[in-house]
C-alpha cells in the first residue's frame, strides 16, 4: 500500500528528527548552584577607584540634609548617602569629595562627568530622566512643595497668598510648580526668582518677599536654622505637589547605576530587618539568610555589582541603616524635628520599600 504524499512527508520528518536526537551529544548536567555572574564593567567605578574618592554633588547648604559644620565636615541626610556609596565601593565612608551646587549646577556637573553622583534632594521627574539623561537611584525621601511665611501675615492657605511676593530658586521644580498651580487656581502673585539658596533666604529675611517656597522638609530646616526667631515663622500645612526626592547618576553606565541603586536598597532593607550600626557585628551570627547577605556572610553577594561580599556590611557599620540616618540628621530628636510620615517603612504604614536583595 502506498502512503499518501502528506503522510510520507510527515513520516520522513519524524524519522529525521529521531536520527538527529540519537546522534546529538548528551546535554551536560545542571549544577546545583549557579556560579555568580561575572562582575560588570563600570567606567565610573573604575575612575572612582583610581581617584580614590567619589565626587558627590550636594546642596549649597540645607541644615539636616547637607551642610558643612564648624569643623568643615559635611553632614546631613543627603551627605550620608554619598558616604554610604563610598563605604560600599571604596571601603571607607570618608572617601568623598563634596561638591556644593544649586540644582541646575548639580545637574550640569553630573551630565558633564564633573561629579559621579548627585545627592541634593533632587526631585525625580520625567524631563530629568527621559530628556536630561539621568537615572534615579531610587526614592530616598517623599516630600511635597510647601510655603514658609511670617505668622504676622496670618496666611494659612495658598489662596490667601493672592497678591503676595513669593521667593523661589530659579531652575528648580519649585519654580514651575508654583507657576502652574497658581495659574490653575487663577491666583495672581509677585514672583521673586533667586539663584543660590542663601540668596533666597536673604531676600525673605530682608522682607523682599512675603513667602518662600521649596520642598517642605527644606523649609522646616530653614525656619529652625536660618530665622533669628523661628516661632515668628511657619510652614503652611498645604502642599501643592508631590516631590519624590532621590540621588541621581548619569545614564549610560548601568553597572554604576546598579551599585548606587542597591546601596540605597541595602540601607532600607537593613532597617526593615533590624540590622543597625549598633548590632551589625553580632548579626553575623544570625540564622536568617536575608540578614546574612547584608552582613557579608553569603559568598557571591557582591559579584553582580562588581563589589566584594561585605559591601552592605560596611554601609551599615560605617554609616547606618535608613532609620539610623534619618534619626541623627532630620528626625524628631534633631533641631528639624521631622516625623517619618510617608518616609516610614512600608511595614509600618509608610511608602518606604526596598527592592528584594536576593
Amino acid at each position: 500500500m502506498f502512503l499518501k504524499p502528506f503522510r510520507l512527508r510527515t513520516a520522513l520528518g519524524t524519522a529525521l528528527v529521531a536520527l538527529a536526537l540519537l546522534s546529538a551529544p548528551a546535554a551536560p548536567a545542571l549544577s546545583q548552584e549557579a556560579a555568580p555572574p561575572a562582575a560588570p564593567v563600570s567606567s565610573t567605578m573604575a575612575a572612582v577607584r583610581e581617584r580614590g574618592a567619589i565626587r558627590c554633588g550636594v546642596s549649597t547648604g540645607v541644615a539636616g540634609f547637607s551642610m558643612p559644620g564648624p569643623d568643615g565636615q559635611w553632614r546631613g541626610f543627603d551627605v550620608d548617602f554619598c558616604r554610604a556609596a563610598a563605604a560600599a565601593v571604596l571601603g571607607d565612608a570618608d572617601k568623598v569629595v563634596f561638591v556644593p551646587a544649586t540644582t541646575a549646577e548639580g545637574l550640569r556637573r553630573l551630565a558633564s562627568g564633573d561629579i559621579d553622583l548627585l545627592s541634593r534632594s533632587t526631585t525625580i521627574t520625567l524631563s530629568r530622566l527621559a530628556a536630561g539623561g539621568f537615572q534615579p537611584v531610587g526614592i530616598s525621601y517623599y516630600d511635597g512643595q510647601g510655603f514658609l511665611t511670617r505668622r504676622a501675615l496670618n496666611v494659612r492657605t495658598v489662596r490667601q497668598m493672592a497678591g503676595l511676593s513669593i521667593c523661589f530658586q530659579r531652575g528648580t521644580t519649585s519654580e514651575t510648580n508654583l507657576a502652574e498651580h497658581f495659574r490653575t487656581l487663577g491666583i495672581a502673585y509677585r514672583p521673586v526668582p533667586k539663584g543660590p539658596l542663601n540668596e533666597m533666604i536673604a531676600s525673605y529675611r530682608s522682607g523682599e518677599c512675603d513667602v518662600m517656597t521649596s520642598d517642605s522638609a527644606a523649609l522646616a530646616a530653614l525656619r529652625v536654622m536660618e530665622m533669628p526667631n523661628p516661632d515668628e515663622h511657619l510652614v503652611v500645612r498645604q502642599r501643592i505637589s508631590k516631590e519624590p526626592l532621590g540621588p541621581l547618576v548619569r545614564k549610560g553606565d548601568d553597572a554604576w547605576v546598579e551599585a548606587m541603586r542597591w546601596t540605597l536598597a541595602a540601607m532600607i532593607e537593613a532597617e526593615e530587618l533590624g540590622v543597625s550600626r549598633r548590632n551589625v557585628e553580632e548579626m553575623r551570627n544570625s540564622e536568617a539568610t536575608r540578614v546574612l547577605r547584608l552582613v557579608g556572610m553569603v559568598p557571591g553577594f557582591g559579584a553582580p555589582l562588581g563589589l566584594d561580599d561585605s559591601w552592605a556590611f560596611r554601609i551599615i557599620a560605617q554609616v547606618g541603616n535608613y532609620g539610623d540616618v534619618f534619626e541623627t540628621t532630620i528626625g524628631p530628636k534633631t533641631p528639624l524635628k521631622l516625623e517619618r510620615g510617608l518616609n516610614e517603612l512600608w511595614t509600618k504604614g509608610g511608602l518606604l520599600i526596598a527592592l528584594p536583595l536576593r
